[in-house]
């Protein structure tokens, strides 16, 4: 694969973010290794839907989509959509208030020429306007056999999507963004990719990318110990039939039986011990 061949398809969901969405995406269109952006407007309230159809007509790069109805269907399938309109081999994603910074794709498409059989490379994410602020990152380069393991853990961090760069075709291994989950859909992701595919470390300290913080973004909106709840749990039936190692197992068992004992206000042993009972017994049911 030659220089020419990296491009990527950033998709970015666009929801009540009239104010912003142009800004995200002159930050993403000039970008030499960006061949095209899907602008998916999931139904929103403001006046996106105007602006996005103005930008498609504006930016040869840029196309513009919004499901059946005009509807309003969350993160998870306006991604989907995204994914499944794009022409290109590779895969990033933009919400629609955040912005792309000019050294997003530079180690991206080193490592992916230099390691062709790689799923995806993620890297640091920073907060707009705040230079001294919490930076999504691994504090510490980890091999991609135990990504999985240490992002289950939490033990160095976590990345965001907004850094993460991947080819298309993983979506073939790991399925979809669930639209079950309102919120951690992508965090249920990356686990689902760091335990099928390889993910590889870029640039983990200077951000790639910027976010923004703001009142309306529903991202931040409403994340609480259900929701986090939910997402182990999604997780957890995806991962249980297939070949997870009885450590990992009981990591993610244990993180369940933390947000599920506040939850339902119960002391935690008496959760986490009974989860592990069910979860062994279904694992190894399965062998």
């Amino acid at each position: 694969m030659n220089n020419t061949d990296f491009k990527v398809t950033v998709v970015m969901p666009v929801y009540n973010a009239a104010i912003y969405v142009e800004e995200a995406l002159l930050s993403a269109v000039h970008l030499p290794e960006v061949g095209e952006i899907v602008l998916i407007e999931d139904g929103s309230k403001d006046n996106s839907l105007a602006i996005c159809e103005e930008l498609s007509k504006t930016y040869e790069k840029v196309s513009f989509y919004i499901h059946e109805n005009n509807q309003n269907k969350g993160a998870s399938e306006s991604r989907n959509l995204g994914i499944l309109k794009a022409k290109y081999d590779y895969i990033a994603f933009l919400d629609a208030d955040d912005i792309y910074c000019e050294n997003r794709f530079e180690n991206e498409q080193n490592i992916f020429l230099s390691n062709p059989n790689i799923d995806g490379v993620y890297s640091a994410v920073g907060y707009m306007n705040e230079p001294d602020g919490k930076v999504f990152t691994l504090k510490r380069v980890v091999e991609p056999k135990k990504l999985f393991h240490y992002l289950l853990r939490g033990t160095y961090g976590h990345f965001h999507t907004n850094g993460i760069t991947i080819k298309k075709e993983i979506f073939n291994k790991v399925g979809y963004f669930n639209p079950e989950l309102l919120l951690h859909q992508d965090s249920e992701m990356w686990l689902k990719m760091a335990f099928k595919g390889t993910l590889v470390g870029g640039e983990l300290k200077v951000p790639v990318a910027l976010i923004r913080r703001h009142e309306g973004n529903r991202i931040w909106v409403g994340q609480n110990d259900k929701t986090r709840l939910l997402l182990y749990q999604s997780f957890f039936n995806w991962v249980i039939f297939k070949k997870i190692s009885v450590f990992n197992l009981l990591i993610l068992v244990r993180k369940i039986s933390v947000f599920q004992s506040k939850v339902l206000k119960m002391p935690f042993i008496l959760v986490f011990i009974k989860n592990s009972f069910q979860a062994l017994i279904a694992k190894f049911k399965k062998l």
